[in-house]
């Protein structure tokens, strides 16, 4: 199937001018300059990367080298095609450059899948501010349908952009060209050369072992995986193409606009305001009563009293389940009723409120907050009986997030103001926050110094040892004071040897795997290797 057209949209039988269009579609040509080609060819060296840094590591410093390669590509290309940074940008550069500088410094592979996330993200939304293609220059609701814009719609549609900017930069460039020569002709006497080697290798021994050095230095199965790498990374390559050549063209970046999403949610505005009062009425109604002949039980964590019938964990636990059960509920209610209601007034930028559907709205999540602060205080108590875990502080941090987001709510029903804008800054904030955190290493620490102080019973090692590096010179710190010959014991083949049972297991690291916790880690366990073991 030939896509070759005329930049009028006529059959360009000659081929001369090569704007590709797919004929009858729409879809704006493709219109390629050298940039384009030299821009395309580096990303699929960070496609290559992008598997080999990220996906097949342990996410250390190859994420935060990728990161760099990357942006570094993506702004000299921007130079190129006269794309200027600004101070609204480059504020999303460096939540970009602040989020993969953390895999250099902290360990944890729980945690790193969420920032990677978020990582990716904010380099998204960096280009789109950067290309100027955003649907609403304010964060704001808008700033959800750009980051669904940007992250599926803008880069898939443009996802044969890369295939077609890489033919036409090689049929067009003379070194490229030869290069491609080159390559194809040792891929069609592949078989001959090898055929050739085998045989000198058999006529003389001295070139059977230089060959046999060279092939012990390049192992077969990592050229199989470099291969298989580079071939996984050609997608990845021509997402980023179609992502960033799609908004620099103004090639489908902009068919889902402010003007649409009004329409569209002018369409969907039917519901009428008494039928959805009267289910917001209703609900508010069932949680009224939920809160009164639960009272006693929901309540009973500000008094410190634990229900005769529950242990502490199942206490906390099942307050925290209640939280997010009613909690996502009343979310999608109030989501619901703002979007499907009939809206009387109209004003530019957003659609009014009712009066009624404000104080609903208000009404509904001051109960919800008052369920967050009871599972918060909960899960205090809980805290104070057993130490903290990972789940418990990821559960907390959670609520406090969601907490947050409905206090703007409500005070979003009394007076007009971008709540969005400031419910995603204290999300990137709230996230930040947990991502310098230290957060395993805060963990042990609050566990082990409230053990010696005699606030927690126990220490639960076997919790302590599912944490990351990061716990490591809180646990050497614990073997130095502890007089409990098994608790040093298994401290000792913990730090030295990974494991309670000391037994040796070697562990491949490559530099992508650095980070400085895992660093000052080995540091300790070599420091304590060469003392040995003691019982003081």
């Amino acid at each position: 199937m030939k896509y070759y057209f005329s930049e009028s949209g006529g059959l360009n039988v000659s081929g001369e001018q090569k704007n590709y269009d797919i004929k009858g579609i729409g879809i704006a040509p493709m219109k390629f300059v050298s940039a384009d080609f030299w821009f395309a060819a580096a990303l699929l060296v960070c496609g290559f990367l992008y598997w080999n840094f990220i996906l097949a590591s342990k996410m250390g410093i190859g994420v935060t080298i990728f990161a760099v390669i990357l942006c570094s590509i993506a702004l000299l290309y921007f130079k190129a095609r006269g794309v200027a940074q600004n101070r609204k940008s480059l504020v999303w550069l460096i939540l970009t450059s602040v989020g993969s500088v953390q895999f250099m410094i902290f360990d944890g592979y729980t945690f790193k899948g969420l920032n990677l996330i978020f990582t990716s993200l904010c380099f998204i939304y960096w280009i789109t501010v950067s290309t100027g293609r955003y649907m609403d220059i304010r964060l704001s609701l808008y700033t959800l349908w750009d980051m669904f814009n940007q992250t599926f719609m803008v880069p898939f549609a443009n996802i044969t952009c890369g295939y077609f900017g890489l033919k036409q930069g090689i049929s067009k460039n003379r070194h490229s060209r030869n290069a491609m020569y080159v390559a194809a002709g040792a891929v069609v006497f592949l078989p001959l050369m090898i055929f050739v080697t085998g045989q000198l290798s058999l006529a003389d021994a001295a070139f059977e072992g230089l060959l046999d050095r060279i092939l012990q230095a390049i192992s077969m199965s990592s050229i199989i995986t470099y291969a298989l790498q580079f071939i996984m990374g050609i997608p990845v390559a021509f997402y980023l193409f179609g992502l960033i050549y799609g908004n620099v063209a103004g090639r489908n970046a902009e068919s889902m606009n402010k003007e649409k999403i009004q329409r569209i949610s002018d369409d969907i505005s039917f519901a009428p305001k008494l039928t959805v009062y009267t289910a917001m009425i209703i609900f508010n109604l069932i949680y009224i009563m939920f809160f009164i002949s639960q009272g006693a039980y929901l309540f009973a964590a500000f008094k410190g009293i634990l229900p005769d019938t529950f242990t502490y964990a199942e206490y906390a636990r099942r307050g925290f389940f209640e939280l997010c059960k009613v909690s996502a509920v009343n979310v999608v209610l109030i989501a619901l009723a703002n979007i499907f209601i009939v809206k009387k007034e109209k004003d530019k930028e957003t659609l009014k409120q009712p009066v009624m559907l404000r104080l609903q709205t208000a009404f509904m999540s001051i109960m919800t907050m008052g369920l967050i602060v009871t599972a918060l205080r909960k899960m205090y108590m809980y805290i104070q009986s057993y130490g903290l875990t990972q789940l418990r502080v990821y559960t907390s941090w959670f609520m406090v997030m969601l907490l947050f987001a409905f206090a703007v709510i409500v005070i979003r029903q009394l007076k007009e103001f971008n709540a969005s804008r400031i419910i995603i800054i204290g999300g990137i904030a709230g996230f930040l926050l947990l991502s310098y955190g230290n957060i395993d290493g805060n963990i042990a620490k609050y566990n082990i110094d409230n053990y010696q102080n005699g606030s927690l019973e126990k220490v639960d090692l076997k919790a302590l040892f599912s944490l990351s590096d990061g716990a490591v010179p809180y646990l050497y710190d614990l073997y130095g004071k502890t007089d409990d010959a098994n608790t040093r014991q298994v401290l000792y083949n913990y730090i030295v040897y990974g494991n309670v049972d000391g037994e040796s297991v070697p562990a491949e690291r490559s530099f992508k795997d650095f980070n400085f916790q895992s660093s000052r880690a080995d540091s300790i366990s070599g420091t304590l290797q060469s003392k040995g073991f003691s019982l003081k």
